[in-house]
C-alpha cells in the first residue's frame, strides 16, 4: 500500500474506535440514569419519618384530621378496600388474622364484622391509638374477637406461623425497611398462608424534589414501586398472587380536597385550633397530593401473597 493509503486505514481505524467509544460511554450514562431512576426514593431527612415522630402525628390532630375525611378506617378505600382484599385473597370465615400496623383497629373490625374473620390481633406503636380501638372495639361487641398488642411491628412477640393471613391497610408506608415488616409476615404466618396490603406506592414520573416534599408531609422514610414491592414479597418467600394499582387513590385524594375546602371546613379549621395558617398549608399540602395522583405519581398498590408451602388457605374455606 502506498503511505497516503496506510494513513487513510490508520484514520478510519481512530475513528472507529472513537465511535466505539463514545457508544460506550453513551450506554454506560444510560444505564446509570435507568439505575438512579429505578432506586427507591428514600427522605433525606430520616429522622424527620423515625418511629417517635410516627407517633406523634398520630396522637395529635393530625390522626383527626384523616379520619375526618377517611372515616374511622383512616385508609384508602376503608372496609370497600378491604373486602376486595379479602375476597381476592380468599379470606374469611374460621381464619385467624394479624394486623401489623394497625391503627384504631377499624380495618380489622370490618373483616370480623363483614368478612365472616373469626379473630383478629391488631399490633400497634401509638399508645393513644390502641386506647381508642379497644373502646372503639368495645362499643361494637367485638372485644372477644379484637386484641391490640401496644409494641413496635417488628417486635410484635407473635409466634411462628400461628396465623391464617396478614393484613395491612396503607400503613407500611411508616417503615423505614419494607423487607422487615414482610419478613414478619412470613414469620408469622401459616404455610400456605396469605398477606394482603395495600399501600401507597410510587407510580411513574415522580421527581426527586416532588418526592422529598410529599415523603417528608407524610412522614414516610420511603417510597416503593409496585415491582419493589413484589420482589420483597418474593424474597420472603411469597408467591405473588396481585401487585397492582388499586386505581382508588386520585378519586379518594378529589374527594378529600372537597371535604377540607367545600364540606368540612369548620370541622377541619376547629381540629387545628383555628389556625388560619395551618389549615392553609392542609390545604396546600391535600392539593398537592392531589395533584401527585392526578398525574399518576403517587398510586395505591394493592398486594396478595401465598405463602409457599404444604397448607392451602383457600382449600381450607
Amino acid at each position: 500500500f502506498s503511505l497516503p493509503r496506510l494513513r487513510f486505514l490508520d484514520g478510519l481505524r481512530r475513528i472507529a474506535l472513537f465511535a466505539m467509544m463514545f457508544v460506550q460511554i453513551v450506554a454506560w450514562a444510560l444505564l446509570s440514569t435507568l439505575w438512579c431512576s429505578s432506586a427507591m426514593k428514600i427522605l433525606v431527612n430520616q429522622e424527620a419519618a423515625n418511629a417517635e415522630a410516627v407517633a406523634k402525628c398520630y396522637s395529635g390532630p393530625e390522626q383527626n384530621v384523616w379520619e375526618l375525611v377517611m372515616g374511622k378506617q383512616i385508609d384508602i378505600g376503608a372496609a370497600s378496600s378491604t373486602l376486595e382484599l379479602a375476597q381476592r385473597a380468599h379470606v374469611g370465615p374460621g381464619m385467624k388474622g394479624v394486623e401489623l400496623n394497625s391503627n384504631n383497629g377499624g380495618g380489622m373490625r370490618a373483616l370480623v364484622r363483614l368478612a365472616g374473620v373469626d379473630s383478629m390481633i391488631g399490633v400497634e406503636l401509638t399508645k393513644s391509638v390502641v386506647e381508642t380501638g379497644k373502646k372503639r372495639t368495645a362499643e361494637e361487641g367485638l372485644s372477644d374477637k379484637i386484641k391490640f398488642i401496644n409494641k413496635n411491628s417488628l417486635e410484635n412477640g407473635l409466634p411462628d406461623a400461628s396465623a391464617d393471613f396478614v393484613y395491612s391497610k396503607d400503613a407500611w408506608c411508616y417503615m423505614p425497611d419494607k423487607q422487615q415488616i414482610i419478613d414478619q409476615a412470613a414469620r408469622i404466618v401459616k404455610p400456605g398462608g396469605k398477606v394482603m396490603f395495600t399501600d401507597w406506592i410510587e407510580g411513574e414520573g415522580l421527581s426527586d424534589p416532588e418526592a422529598q416534599r410529599f415523603l417528608s408531609l407524610m412522614t414516610f422514610p420511603a417510597i416503593p414501586t409496585v415491582e419493589e414491592y413484589a420482589q420483597m414479597l418474593k424474597k420472603a418467600g411469597f408467591e405473588v398472587e396481585i401487585a397492582e394499582n388499586s386505581g382508588r387513590f386520585s378519586p379518594a385524594m378529589d374527594s378529600y380536597v372537597h371535604m377540607l375546602k367545600r364540606q368540612a371546613v369548620y370541622d377541619a379549621k376547629k381540629l387545628l385550633g383555628w389556625d388560619e395558617e395551618a389549615y392553609d398549608k392542609l390545604i396546600s399540602d391535600f392539593e398537592f397530593m392531589a395533584k401527585l395522583a392526578q398525574e399518576g405519581k403517587i398510586i395505591q398498590g394493592m398486594f396478595v401473597g401465598r405463602k409457599k408451602g404444604k397448607k392451602n388457605v383457600q382449600s381450607e374455606m
